[in-house]
């Protein structure tokens, strides 16, 4: 099964796929689809849509996982 992975973010989307055959993995492609940050937010979105559908029409993955997103205000270090 091939299974496409999703690191969303606005400036930088990481994306992988991962064959998958019994117990074993065998990475297939991955890669970052970045957006200038000068870009307005609604056509940043459009080009990281337009990436990953074009990962979707070449490779065809059967299932697809996104890592949730996380936001934090004032959050601190140590």
């Amino acid at each position: 099964m091939l299974v496409l992975g999703i690191d969303p973010g606005l400036a930088t989307t990481g994306y992988g796929l991962v064959e998958g055959d019994g117990h074993r993995l065998t990475p297939v492609a991955y890669g970052v689809l970045r957006t200038p940050a000068n870009m307005p937010t609604a056509d940043r979105l459009v080009q990281i849509h337009r990436g990953l559908q074009e990962l979707l029409d070449r490779y065809r993955p059967q299932a697809a996982a996104v890592e949730e997103l996380f936001f934090a205000t004032n959050a601190r270090t140590a």
